[in-house]
């Protein structure tokens, strides 16, 4: 099953695209070497750690699993130049302070130079540093002494005075250069209880969905890789974690990303909290819980199911019998399905028509007998119009001003 979805999703990735799959210990191995066929090793980005969970797990036999792995990968790594998200306000507001290189680099924050452990994992550069007043001070330093002597003279150091006298030298930290880089060890996001607990605030039962991925490291794969007006596709939806994911992050940041969530209708179990609430598949879960987050964020969206095709299929019938030939053929007249829906046709021939699921139906105005609907794509160019009415009235078609390289679909033949 993985293996064709893996492969359709490479098709759907935009040159610069980048696919993240979540994956436990047991599995990671031969995912790897999956997706390495699919994809390429050479558009191997990183394994990522993602710490799923901290504490409990003392009942486990022989070692607690706290983590969970996640693959990414790129389309073209070539034309990838870099992973990095921008600052949040929050960190935005850390930089307050300007000088002469704030029309390149912009504001700035200053950060201690004494070498710490914790910061680079290592000892420091030991070195004489020369003061404002002469005297000079011998420490272990963050970086070599010569990008420190150009720093200083491009005056990105700063010394100052604290109140025994003592110098303490910083140096600064520019806020256009401070984008962070996605990091491989992920232990600062959100983990799996956060999940259970965002998922609990839009359903009342409590196990209504085991697992869910937490909200926050979604958000935080996503700023890293997706552009604020990208398309974002899960196709292992589940409770559509995913989607409120991007819409809190179009609500943060301005943005107009889009989703696509994908989920099969795999029935819930008959004994499940889901399913005595009503929710007969996932699937039911997944767009429940985005419904809930289109209220509170104030956005929309549209759901499909894969169906049969409003379409006849059985045009090629053979008989000896007159009648029921006849009857066939005058059967065969009509192009739909018996039942057919409106708005299901509608999109079946915007999608025949090479026309994208976020199309739009305008009813055309002010035709006496004729219902004409006028399909538009995104980009505002590629239009036609669709009449699913047995007859046509030529005074309501004159009034639409086809030119011969209009594009009219109706049911009159």
């Amino acid at each position: 099953m993985m293996y064709p979805r893996l492969f359709l999703a490479r098709q759907l990735l935009t040159d610069d695209g980048i696919i993240f799959v979540s994956i436990d210990d047991h599995e990671v191995c031969s995912l790897r070497l999956m997706m390495n066929e699919i994809f390429g090793e050479e558009n191997h980005i990183q394994q990522l750690v993602w710490q799923r969970h901290s504490g409990a797990g003392n009942k486990a036999k022989y070692c607690a699993t706290d983590h969970e792995y996640i693959l990414v990968y790129a389309k073209h790594l070539q034309v990838i130049d870099e992973l990095r998200r921008p600052l949040t306000k929050k960190e935005e507001k850390e930089y307050e302070k300007k000088d002469e290189h704030y029309s390149m680099l912009g504001p700035y924050k200053t950060r201690e130079f004494e070498s710490q452990e914790q910061y680079g994992g290592y000892a420091g550069y030991q070195y004489k540093i020369q003061c404002p007043d002469g005297s000079t001070i011998l420490n272990k330093w963050r970086w070599q002494e010569p990008r420190f002597l150009q720093a200083q003279k491009d005056n990105k150091i700063v010394f100052t005075e604290d109140q025994n006298g003592k110098w303490q030298v910083a140096y600064k930290i520019y806020q256009k250069e401070s984008r962070r880089v996605l990091r491989s060890l992920l232990t600062n996001v959100e983990k799996n209880s956060q999940g259970r607990t965002q998922i609990r605030e839009f359903f009342k039962e409590y196990h209504i969905f085991d697992y869910p991925k937490p909200v926050g490291l979604i958000k935080h794969l996503l700023q890293f890789s997706v552009n604020s007006d990208s398309i974002v596709l899960d196709f292992f939806a589940g409770s559509c974690s995913t989607a409120q994911a991007v819409m809190e992050l179009n609500q943060e940041d301005n943005g107009n990303r889009q989703f696509i969530m994908v989920q099969l209708p795999e029935p819930t179990h008959e004994k499940s909290a889901a399913h005595k609430a009503g929710f007969v598949t996932v699937a039911d879960i997944g767009k429940e819980r985005t419904r809930k987050v289109c209220e509170k964020v104030g956005e929309g969206f549209r759901v499909f199911k894969l169906d049969e095709s409003n379409y006849k299929n059985d045009t090629n019938f053979q008989t000896d019998d007159s009648q029921t030939y006849l009857l066939k053929l005058a059967e065969a007249l009509d192009p739909l399905q018996a039942g057919w829906q409106i708005e299901d046709v509608l999109y079946e021939v915007a999608l025949k028509e090479g026309y994208p699921l976020d199309s739009t139906f305008e009813k055309v105005a002010e035709l006496s007998t004729n219902i004409v609907y006028r399909l538009t794509a995104p980009d505002g160019v590629q239009m036609c119009h669709v009449c699913l009415d047995e007859s046509l009235v030529a005074a309501d078609i004159d009034k639409l001003g086809l030119t011969k390289d209009s594009v009219f679909i109706c049911r009159d033949i």
